[in-house]
């Protein structure tokens, strides 16, 4: 899944927090960021004004509980 443009990035990151299992952020190229990593979540912040790389790029959780958890986030 994709992550929606003009998302509220906080709440975005605050509800990655609140998953039971990992949440990755995956690109075409195999880089894989986990996003309860505090530096994963910064490069997110910075790859987010990168509507190239955003494009590129798909959610994965390893919870299906967490993909209803972060569904408003993404398409």
């Amino acid at each position: 899944m994709r992550i929606k443009t003009g998302i509220d990035v906080k709440m975005f990151l605050e509800s990655v927090r609140k998953c039971a299992g990992n949440v990755y952020f995956r690109t075409l190229e195999g880089d894989q960021l986990n996003l309860k990593s505090l530096l994963s979540q910064y490069i997110l912040v910075s790859i987010i004004s990168n509507k190239e790389l955003m494009e590129n790029g798909v959610v994965d959780c390893s919870e299906e509980s967490d993909r209803i958890l972060l569904a408003q986030f993404l398409d």
